[in-house]
């Protein structure tokens, strides 16, 4: 009798044990799971304070460079973001060559960018269609190289948009587009690349080369599929082509503007649909002078990527694909602790931005469902 109520005792006691486990490991992950929540949580509210930090930075940061000496091109410099660019690299000491076909627009512009300076750098205009053969552009861009010198700094800034769904969007719109949006950018590049890396007068290093592609370069919206293929063209060329060029230069920048008060804005909305016009009004309308001055920024600190306001800085984490780290500049040694430190941080901000992403790519198919013409 007593041998078994040792043995109850002893299996009570081990029930006891069992339970008492059961219960710690319970705590324990309880605890984990409460450290991983924090954890998660903290991290998601640095991120996106680092996003904020960046956007205020973006927006206030200024640049003492001058660019006295320089040769600047700009595509497209006739009005919208173009125009507000060349006053501001015109302001900053550079003689400034803008490329448009009217010549009537170009000579507005060139006195809107003289307007309210005293400077006596010079204003060009180069009156061509970007959208010519190729021999046609190298023969002009070549001659002002001759009687100007090389150029230094390029902005490829011309295109335009037709907002249609793509059985709407008529061929020759379609053609126009990738001529104009990705095809005059290259054949300009091409033209004058091998004198950007001419060292006579500036290191390659001090040259830059810009294209201002678009949000829509970043991610398929409907009713752009004609625009989105230009613009995805334009992008990959761009990325390709500082692979090639690498730290030595000329340095490339892609810049991501979102929809901005051009003329040719207003022309694109013409037809636009309504789903399109849904979804882009979720951005807003930026102003060119706000847009250049970012591009300008970015152009002038030879960074990879530049974006314009918050949506631009998440839109450009959610597609980074393998860029380097997208929101500081990586060209020199002196830029592997920040690349490092703003590496980690979009690696973090990975799962919550890619959950975002999920949520607005059901909200713009929602939109184009609704409103499905």
């Amino acid at each position: 009798m007593q041998g078994l109520t040792e043995v109850l005792s002893l299996k009570q006691n081990t029930e006891h044990e069992q339970v008492c486990l059961q219960l710690t490991c319970r705590g324990y992950k309880s605890t984990v799971s409460c450290i991983l929540e924090i954890f998660i949580v903290t991290a998601t509210a640095f991120v996106f304070a680092v996003c904020l930090l960046l956007n205020w930075r973006n927006n206030n940061r200024g640049s003492k460079k001058s660019f006295h000496g320089f040769n600047v091109l700009i595509t497209g410099g006739s009005s919208g973001i173009g125009l507000s660019l060349a006053k501001l690299f015109y302001r900053a000491g550079a003689d400034v060559t803008i490329v448009a076909r009217d010549l009537k627009k170009l000579q507005s512009a060139r006195e809107t960018i003289k307007c309210g300076t005293d400077r006596n750098n010079n204003v060009f205009v180069l009156s061509v269609d970007l959208t010519s053969e190729y021999s046609v552009l190298n023969e002009i861009l070549s001659k002002h190289v001759a009687t100007l010198g090389s150029v230094d700094i390029l902005v490829n800034c011309a295109g335009y948009a037709v907002a249609r769904k793509f059985l709407d969007t008529p061929t020759d719109d379609i053609q126009g587009m990738l001529h104009l949006n990705y095809l005059s950018a290259v054949h300009v590049t091409k033209i004058l690349l091998p004198y950007m890396l001419d060292q006579k007068v500036h290191q390659t290093e001090e040259r830059r080369i810009a294209f201002i592609c678009s949000l829509a370069s970043q991610v398929g919206v409907y009713g752009y599929a004609a625009y989105t293929g230009s613009k995805y063209a334009l992008r990959g060329f761009a990325e390709t082509l500082d692979m090639e060029l690498g730290h030595k230069g000329p340095f490339v920048t892609i810049a991501f503007p979102p929809d901005t008060d051009t003329p040719g804005y207003i022309h694109e909305n013409v037809g636009k649909p309504v789903a399109t016009k849904a979804i882009s009004a979720t951005a807003g309308l930026a102003s060119p002078d706000d847009v250049a001055k970012s591009v300008y920024l970015d152009i002038t600190n030879g960074k990879l990527i530049s974006t314009c306001g918050l949506e631009g800085v998440f839109l450009s984490w959610i597609t980074a694909g393998i860029f380097p780290p997208v929101s500081v500049r990586c060209r020199y040694l002196s830029d592997f602790i920040p690349g490092i430190i703003f590496a980690c941080v979009e690696i973090l901000a990975a799962t919550p931005l890619r959950a975002v992403g999920i949520v607005y790519a059901f909200w713009m198919r929602y939109i184009s469902f609704k409103y499905n013409e």
